[in-house]
């Protein structure tokens, strides 16, 4: 006898077992205590400049490199990324987790 017997054989019965598994499921969710979920803070850092009105050329030579140099003189950097689009750049730095932002 199989799953697929039992379940239609004894609808009563899958419907009763499958409402025990989510009640014991909500039971145990309810019961998680908040020291499970530990405070983490990501060091990322993202600088957001809009240049109205400037081609993707233009903003990556006029602020993304200005501020890329900028950032890169900063101590426990561990990635930089830079997007250069139309009208808008955006340099996001990564930091190593133990550097306090």
């Amino acid at each position: 006898m199989n799953l697929s017997e039992v379940s239609i054989r004894r609808p009563v019965f899958t419907s009763m077992l499958a409402l025990a598994i989510m009640v014991f499921g909500y039971v145990g969710f309810t019961r998680i205590r908040v020291d499970l979920y530990p405070d983490v803070s990501f060091p990322v850092v993202s600088v957001v400049t809009v240049y109205p009105g400037a081609s993707p050329s233009e903003v990556e030579s006029q602020i993304t490199e200005k501020v890329e140099d900028a950032i890169v003189a900063i101590s426990g950097i561990k990635q930089v990324f830079s997007y250069s689009r139309d009208s808008v750049s955006q340099v996001v730095i990564m930091f190593e987790l133990d550097v306090d932002l």
